[in-house]
Formats: structure tokens, sequence, C-alpha cells
């Protein structure tokens, strides 16, 4: 089975398919619930996840520090049958995801629980209570050229601005906050468009002005507005507002369009060891 296959099979399982998916057996759980989550159609109901830092199992004692997900199914046009709140610890009574064989592409499912009720919320948990304040601790990256980069953790990115020739920018470093290697080869790439901001930002636009003028001017509402649209006028006209970088060192340079494409970003990506490599528009 191929991962499309999986994906469509996935999304026909019924709301009897999908409870069976968990053991038959109970337990009792106490999770750290942290933020993020979401939920996915499938067949007459939501599958709906929230996401937790780690959990205890009240049975053993044992502390496990694995992110994972609690999960609940949401039927149309009812309320969920559950709320939980980011950075509370719960103590639920759950089954656990049996395992299961997936294809190539697909990620295992490992700490998923269906939730079958909520025991106590803001439960005592002395282990999870000393996680959470440190998950609580804001992450700042110093840098005497990038400034002050702050951790987001819900984007898994350190965020923050800095001046660009004559304005400023945001720069956002999309790297975990415990990946080391990952963070200095991202502040390295970063730091090398910021040391010669002038010659990147003029080779920037020239790049998207030379690949994306053509599509600019199909975009013309006009024939004498796209006649106005020239490789140069389009450099010109844009204006960078944001430079994402990887672990991997790769860069996506984001530019306010001016119009040009009814306010779509455009996107410049490449990294400074291959230099520029694609230009498009998103958004």
């Amino acid at each position: 089975m191929n991962l499309l296959e999986y994906m469509r099979r996935r999304n026909k399982i019924t709301l009897s398919e999908w409870e069976d998916s968990f053991e038959k057996k109970e337990k009792e759980i106490i999770v750290l619930r942290h933020e993020g989550g979401g939920g996915s159609l499938r067949n007459g109901f939501w599958e709906w996840d929230e996401y937790f830092l780690a959990y205890v199992d009240c049975e053993t004692g044992e502390l496990h520090k694995e992110e994972g997900r609690i999960e609940f199914p949401v039927i149309d046009k009812e309320e969920p049958p559950f709320q939980f709140e980011e950075e509370s610890i719960y103590k639920l009574r759950v089954r656990e995801k049996l395992p299961e064989e997936v294809p190539e592409g697909a990620l295992p499912a490992k700490n998923y629980f269906l939730v079958v009720k909520v025991l106590e919320k803001n439960a005592v948990c002395p282990e999870l209570e000393e996680m959470l304040i440190e998950y609580r601790k804001p992450v700042v990256l110093q840098d005497d050229v990038l400034g002050e980069l702050t951790y987001d953790k819900l984007l898994k990115s350190f965020e923050g601005n800095i001046a660009w020739l004559r304005g400023k920018i945001h720069i956002s470093l999309y790297v975990d906050k415990d990946n080391k290697s990952g963070i200095t080869k991202a502040k390295k790439a970063l730091k090398t468009m910021v040391l010669e901001q002038e010659k990147w930002d003029a080779d920037l636009r020239n790049f998207a002005a030379k690949e994306l003028t053509k599509l600019a001017c199909e975009w013309a509402e006009s024939e004498e507005e796209a006649a106005l649209i020239t490789e140069e006028s389009f450099a010109k006209r844009i204006s960078l507002s944001l430079i994402w970088v990887t672990s991997g060192a790769t860069f996506s340079a984001y530019f306010d369009d001016d119009e040009l494409f009814f306010g779509h970003s455009i996107v410049v990506s490449g990294s400074p060891k291959k230099g520029l490599l694609s230009a498009d528009i998103e958004g």
C-alpha cells in the first residue's frame, strides 16, 4: 500500500472502525498539555487531536518525556465532547492506539490515546509541573549580527527583526531549539546574507524579476498596464519583508508584490552555497 492509498483509506474510516484502532483496555494517565492540535475529516466525523509534551502512566508511575496526542471524535454540528486548555495538566482515562503498519512517508502513531473521560483538571504531578515551569521559560538567542531572536514554541522557530538597507525585515530560523548544529547552520546562512545585504537584496530582486515578469504581465488588468511592467520596474516595485532559513541552511525570501499579483507574496528560494534556485508566488 502506497501513501496515497493509505491516506484515502484513512479518510474513509468510520467512527466504529476508528475506535477499534485503539486498545479495548482502559488505563489512566496524567498528561502535560502544551499547545497545538487540529482535526481531520473522516467518514462521518472529525478525528480531533490535542498535543501533549509528556505523560505519566498512573499504573507504573513511569514518566514518558515524549510528545504525543490525545484524540477524540467530533460529530458535525455537535459540540466537542472535551475542551483542553493549553499549558495545563490533566488526569485522563484513555485507550492506547494499537500498533499500525504505515507506508513510507507516513509517521507511525506513537503515544496516541483515545480520551474516554477527563478525571481531573490541574492534576497534581510534581514531575510534569517541573516540566511545565521549564516549558514556560522563554528561549532567546543573542547574536552580534542578528540581534535577539525569541523561540516560538508553536512554530518551532526563532523569530526576530533586523535592519535591512533603509528599513526593517522579519527574520525566522526554522529549527528546533535543541538542534544545536541546525541553529549554527541557519545562523551562519542568515548572517552571510545580512552582512552582504546590498548584494543579496539586488540579486534577490533581479532574480525574481527575471523569473516572474512575464507572469506579472499576464496578470495585468490591461495591455497598457502590462506594457509598463519590465524586469527593471518589477525589481524596483517589490519589497523584502521576511527571510526564513532552515536548519539545512536553505532560505526563502518573501517580498511584498506591490499588487503585481493582487497581494500574493513573491518567494525566492535558495542557499548561500548553491545560490538562487527558484521564484514563485504564494498566498
